[in-house]
C-alpha cells in the first residue's frame, strides 16, 4: 500500500513538472525552428497531439513530416501522406519535443521502478523479493521503454500557444 502511494505521487509529480514549464511564444519562434526538429502540434482538427518533424512554416501554415513515416518506412505503402499541413489559424499549441531516445530512457526508468516494486511486492514462497524485483524491473524496463517511446509522457517546451 505504501509503495502504491509513492508511485502515484511520483507519477503525478512528473506530469505536473512537465506542465509547469510551459511557456507562451509567438509564431516567429515556430518559423525559426531548424528543419528536422521533433515537434508536437495541437490543433482544432486533431484529438491530442500530432507528433512530427518540422519542415517549414509560413505566416499561414506549418508543414511537418509525420513521425511514423520517418521511423518506419513500412507506412509508405499505405495511402497516408507523409507531410502534414497545419493552418496557423487552427493551431492551438506547438511544442519542441524531446528525442525518442530521451523518451525511451524515461520509459525504461519508470518501467524498471514500477516492475521492481511489483515484482518484490507480489513475490510468493517460490520466489523471494530480490529475484522478483530483478525480474520485474527487467520486464518493466522493456515494456516501459517500448511504450513511452511511442506515446511520450514527458513533453518539451511550448514555443507557441494561442
Amino acid at each position: 500500500m505504501r509503495h502504491t502511494k509513492t508511485i502515484l505521487f511520483l507519477s503525478a509529480f512528473v506530469l505536473l513538472v512537465s506542465t509547469a514549464r510551459a511557456q507562451n511564444g509567438d509564431w516567429q519562434a515556430v518559423r525559426n525552428l531548424p528543419p528536422g526538429t521533433r515537434i508536437s502540434v495541437r490543433s482544432h482538427r486533431v484529438f491530442g497531439r500530432d507528433t512530427c518533424f518540422f519542415l517549414h512554416a509560413t505566416d499561414d501554415h506549418l508543414v511537418c513530416e509525420r513521425a511514423l513515416h520517418r521511423r518506419s518506412r513500412i507506412l509508405i505503402v499505405l495511402p497516408i501522406p507523409s507531410e502534414v499541413v497545419h493552418e496557423r489559424s487552427r493551431v492551438r499549441e506547438v511544442r519542441v519535443e524531446h528525442s525518442e531516445d530521451a523518451n525511451t530512457l524515461a520509459g525504461v526508468g519508470i518501467g524498471a521502478g514500477l516492475g521492481a516494486a511489483l515484482g518484490a511486492g507480489l513475490s510468493n514462497g517460490a520466489m523471494t523479493r530480490g529475484p522478483g524485483a530483478i525480474l520485474g524491473s527487467g520486464i518493466g524496463a522493456l515494456v516501459g521503454g517500448t511504450f513511452i517511446s511511442k506515446f511520450p509522457i514527458i513533453h518539451g517546451k511550448v514555443i507557441y500557444r494561442r
